[in-house]
């Protein structure tokens, strides 16, 4: 039975490796900072709550160094983590695959730097999730997980992964464009995120009110504008219908924004829960370079930026109160 280590056990890194370690198909370690959320689940176990119920007994540590080789290794940390996180881990020894479902676009060249081109693997998810206490995991959501090679070819081991979340309950396929789906999450999950933390709403309370809508759209647009001036095309991919949302009348596409699957769900977004929590979002981490260097690009986004400056000055008069 293989081994997989998966980085980062909050609301989707936990949501992942107890449903994985249900599934009775691999041997799941998870690895988190000291602390109250690693002690519970060494205690107690992996408590989900939420779309299912059910407490998985998972290996549990509070240093990498306690984990020395795995045959899959899963990055789930916040992005402002990932560097401390592939040092923390640059010892394990991967004998099939390295992958990110982290949030932003560079994280795959981070994974080569530090493992090396020939073990990472493409991924990208949008599954929801949010950890209310110690040891607890709520899965609100599931839009679907997709893993590729990163030059597009069919392999074994995408085969492997793709199948393992399958019979563990998710949603999941193998894409033999990962990038574009990559690119497709980040510009439907930028714009949601930024009105989201502004705005003070969950999901649906964005996507299902009209006026926030139409100002999702405006974004989502420029962004996929931005997308193809780097020669990437959208797709439409889980939730996330960009290529869709980019046709017809921005009236047109609020209608089907406002009919979507995130409209109806009981998701927060994932930044939206770091303000709820007093903590930084990601979106520095993540997504800064790529918003500010599109100033200088064909499309420069306005709308984007000026939201996400706004969280930005936001973000700096939370950490000074």
């Amino acid at each position: 039975m293989k081994k997989v280590a998966i980085v980062g056990p909050g609301g989707l890194g936990g949501t992942i490796a107890a449903l994985l370690a249900q599934g009775h198909g691999c041997e799941v370690t998870v690895v988190g900072r000291p602390g109250a959320h690693i002690e519970a689940i060494q205690q107690n176990g992996l408590r989900l709550e939420g779309q299912q119920e059910l407490t998985a007994q998972i290996d549990a540590v509070d240093s990498a160094q306690k984990v020395r080789e795995c045959d899959v290794l899963i990055f789930a940390v916040k992005a402002q983590h990932t560097q401390a996180a592939l040092k923390a881990t640059e010892h394990i020894q991967v004998r099939d695959t390295v992958v990110s479902l982290q949030n932003g676009v560079a994280k795959d060249e981070l994974l080569a730097t530090a493992f090396g081109k020939e073990k990472v693997v493409g991924g990208v998810s949008v599954i929801g999730g949010e950890r209310p206490a110690p040891g607890v995991v709520n899965w609100t959501y599931d839009g679907g997980t997709q893993f590729g090679e990163l030059d597009g070819a069919p392999s074994q081991r995408v085969d492997y992964i793709t199948e393992l979340f399958q019979q563990a309950g998710f949603v999941a396929e193998a894409s033999s464009a990962i990038l574009s789906s990559t690119w497709t999450k980040m510009v439907g999950w930028i714009p949601l995120g930024l009105i989201a933390c502004l705005a003070r709403k969950n999901n649906a309370g964005v996507l299902s009110n009209s006026s926030l809508a139409a100002e999702y759209v405006v974004m989502v647009r420029e962004l996929s504008a931005l997308a193809a001036d780097k020669g990437i095309p959208m797709t439409d991919f889980g939730p996330y219908q960009v290529k869709s949302w980019c046709q017809g009348t921005v009236e047109e596409a609020v209608g089907r924004v406002t009919v979507s699957p995130i409209a109806s769900s009981r998701s927060t977004h994932s930044a939206f829960q770091d303000l709820q929590h007093g903590n930084r979002t990601e979106f520095n981490a993540c997504v800064g370079s790529v918003i500010q260097d599109a100033g200088q690009a064909a499309s420069p986004i306005t709308a984007t930026r000026v939201m996400y400056s706004s969280l930005m000055a936001l973000e700096e008069s939370l950490a000074r109160t």
